[in-house]
């Protein structure tokens, strides 16, 4: 990170602060209850529905890790990394049709649900969050598994895959690109630059929690349903309650966030020796044809550096696409793993 890295990203970040902020007080003007979270004692029965599996905790080096798990222990691990703002569950509907074949397992990364959550944001550094997937998986007697991850998983998908291939028997990427490419498409396409903004704005303290939930978690159900919901819903309002439930815990946002602060100003390689993913375990990465966080040539783009990846978009479906449309991802999951 360079200094003039570091007061171009902060510029960018207190820009779009002030605008937020702007909005955040006309909220309260028009409405002074917009703040208030409500208060959530107990979780919503689908949280503990057995048919979504068991629930036990792993203690690493220092943090205990929560999952969920179902599915015959014998057969191969498939292992669930979700993204922001998401938890174990976001992976309910894989869960259901792929424990069948597998023994799934998903995590609360750390920060996240009914994983601890270590303050301060260099606890949520890269190194750490790859460090986590490794630890998770020597402790459930594994040494090779498949790995499928979504948004901010992805991101620590591909460095996992980086660093550690040798484990990666294959893996499924949802919504989440090659981040040493990404500057290949900011530089093509300017129009993800501008949906990178939230991004700077997260890097601010305090304000991000505040917004986010602003009138009781209140952007949650436009975030995962999307403009056009599916008819019949897949996130239900009972769903909505689950992620509002484990995100207005106590710090049940910051340190989710501090995946943000710690990260983005990490130096992304300009060498393209330095880039390239030359690895035999075969990939797929499969992005919502309705995403508005990142735009679709990334799927490409991303399909030039790394040796054996498949590309797939899901039309119709949005950002969280394996809750937005589960039974077409589920489809392309399947597909690929039969191939592979």
């Amino acid at each position: 990170m360079t200094l003039l890295h570091a007061l171009f990203v902060y510029t960018i970040a207190c820009i779009v602060g002030f605008y937020i902020s702007v909005r955040l007080a006309f909220r309260y003007i028009c409405n002074p209850t917009a703040f208030p979270v409500k208060k959530r004692n107990e979780p919503p029965p689908c949280l503990t529905d057995p048919a979504l599996g068991n629930h036990g905790y792993l203690t690493l080096k220092g943090i205990k890790i929560h999952y969920v798990e179902k599915g015959d222990n014998t057969k191969p691990l498939m292992l669930f990394v979700h993204g922001f703002p998401e938890f174990w569950y976001s992976w309910r509907y894989q869960i259901q049709e792929f424990s069948k074949d597998y023994w799934t397992v998903a995590i609360d990364m750390r920060g996240y649900g009914d994983s601890e959550k270590p303050l301060g944001i260099k606890n949520y550094s890269m190194t750490y969050l790859v460090d986590d997937i490794k630890q998770v998986v020597e402790s459930l007697g594994r040494q090779k598994f498949i790995l499928v991850a979504h948004d901010w998983g992805g991101a620590v998908a591909w460095n996992f895959i980086q660093k550690h291939h040798e484990m990666v028997e294959s893996y499924i990427i949802m919504d989440a690109p090659y981040s040493p490419a990404f500057m290949d498409v900011v530089k093509t396409n300017p129009k993800q630059f501008l949906w990178s903004l939230y991004m700077f704005f997260f890097q601010l303290p305090y304000l991000p929690e505040l917004f986010l939930s602003s009138f009781d978690f209140r952007g949650f159900r436009r975030l995962f349903r999307g403009k056009k919901p599916k008819s019949p819903l897949t996130v239900t309002d009972e769903d909505i309650e689950a992620f509002k439930y484990t995100f207005s815990k106590p710090e049940g946002l910051t340190p989710p966030l501090n995946y943000y602060r710690a990260n983005i100003l990490r130096r992304i390689p300009s060498n393209p020796s330095q880039i390239k993913l030359n690895i035999e375990a075969k990939g797929l990465l499969m992005f919502g044809e309705l995403e508005i966080y990142l735009v679709l040539d990334h799927v490409t783009v991303a399909q030039k550096y790394v040796k054996n990846l498949q590309g797939r978009i899901v039309k119709g479906a949005n950002h969280f696409v394996q809750q937005d449309d589960p039974d077409t991802v589920n489809k392309y999951m399947r597909e690929f793993l039969q191939n592979n």
